[in-house]
């Protein structure tokens, strides 16, 4: 098959969250099953800066990608705002054709409708995949209600199939009117050999200039009001007795402002280290060296750093509003709600008991083998797809 993916940013704009990542993971096991796969996205870094100027194309890891120059509200408030891109028109003439089945990443997209709208009948099945876009929460509450209601069925209309990333996701799928029958749940997956697993420990602590006496709390991701940083620095607020230092890993995405001021306000400037965004081996490097990761989310569908912690084996604590908690709980995880103390107690537990730590640690390689499989992922959406080319053959005849 000949594949089309469209996402918002793809490698190296990792600071556009789990979906590059996933898209990327996907993609790979995909091209080592004989199909060929082409991402379509922008060419925006993050929200401020661009990969390179103008639309241009390139090679990653067999992947063909093609990084469309971006026209963006350069002052928007929220994660990004509407994002244009005037080249995807004529590439999506030209090229259409040509593939075998079109899947689309995220909702709300102004690019994903200049995708449904080059598709109009034509014979390309479109798959959409929401990573968790779907509910109206945290921020741009009246943007993405007016946006629902003017353009969305114009986005969710023309497709054939949804993916969900689990039960939950399911059911917010279908308060958009989508029908049931439309709608496939098929949980991420992880690839280990993406992965550079021989990091050695102490390099991220020497990095920091944090000693192996002090524990080490990892918080991985965008900070912004939908991952709780605010929270977190409540919670570790808390552990002033422990020897501990917090790190908090991720780019801005509207909330750092805040979290400085909390820091200070707290006390904490010593002892919470705001690294910016990691790529890489410095991802790695930090998780190994942590001896636990944070979660401390408002709401979260199936966030990749809960499968990278997994895959590192670091015990974790997590909210109940992360929707896949339930795999996690007293297997690989603490999970309590969304409250600062009960946050706290969760974090000192795992901390103090080296039991239970190891517990969590054993709990996450099961998690990896059983439920993180990319073979498993790749082999539904492979399922997917073809059930959408036999329909559309069927429908032909």
């Amino acid at each position: 098959m000949n594949i089309l993916h469209i996402t918002l940013g793809f490698l190296p704009a990792a600071a556009w969250g789990g979906p590059v990542q996933i898209v990327y993971n996907n993609a790979k096991e995909l091209i080592r099953r004989g199909h060929r796969v082409t991402v379509y996205c922008t060419n925006l870094l993050d929200k401020h800066h661009k990969i390179r100027p103008h639309t241009f194309e390139d090679m990653v890891d067999g992947i063909r990608v093609v990084y469309f120059d971006a026209w963006r509200i350069p002052f928007w408030r929220g994660t990004l705002g509407p994002v244009w891109c005037p080249d995807l028109p004529s590439q999506l003439r030209r090229e259409l054709p040509s593939f075998d089945v079109v899947h689309l990443n995220g909702y709300r997209s102004l690019m994903n409708l200049q995708v449904v709208s080059a598709l109009g009948n034509a014979h390309p099945p479109l798959v959409v995949q929401p990573h968790g876009a779907m509910p109206v929460i945290v921020n741009s509450f009246f943007v993405k209600r007016l946006y629902d209601r003017l353009l969305g069925r114009r986005e969710l209309g023309r497709a054939q199939a949804f993916i969900a990333l689990q039960e939950s996701e399911r059911e917010q799928i279908r308060a958009h009117g989508v029908p049931a029958e439309k709608i496939t749940v098929i949980p991420n997956g992880l690839d280990p050999s993406n992965y550079n697993l021989n990091v050695q420990a102490g390099i991220f602590r020497r990095r920091y200039d944090i000693s192996t006496d002090k524990k080490l709390l990892l918080f991985l991701g965008r900070i912004n009001r939908k991952k709780g940083v605010d929270m977190l620095i409540e919670a570790f607020a808390r552990l002033r007795d422990m020897n501990a230092i917090l790190v908090i890993a991720g780019p801005d995405d509207g909330q750092l402002d805040e979290v400085k001021t909390l820091i200070a306000r707290r006390n904490l400037a010593g002892r919470v280290i705001l690294t910016g965004l990691l790529t890489g081996d410095d991802v790695l490097n930090a998780y190994r060296d942590a001896d636990l990761f944070v979660l401390p989310a408002r709401t979260d569908t199936f966030p990749t750093t809960i499968m990278e912690a997994c895959l590192m084996s670091v015990p974790m604590v997590i909210t109940e509003s992360v929707e896949i908690a339930h795999l996690l709980k007293d297997r690989a995880a603490e999970v309590v709600p969304f409250d600062a103390t009960s946050f706290a107690e969760a974090m000192r537990r795992v901390l103090s008991d080296a039991d239970l730590s190891r517990k969590y640690q054993a709990g996450c390689a099961e998690l990896m083998r059983e439920a993180f499989s990319i073979t498993a992922t790749v082999d539904r959406l492979e399922q997917l797809y073809r059930e959408l080319l036999a329909r559309n053959v069927t429908a032909d005849r």
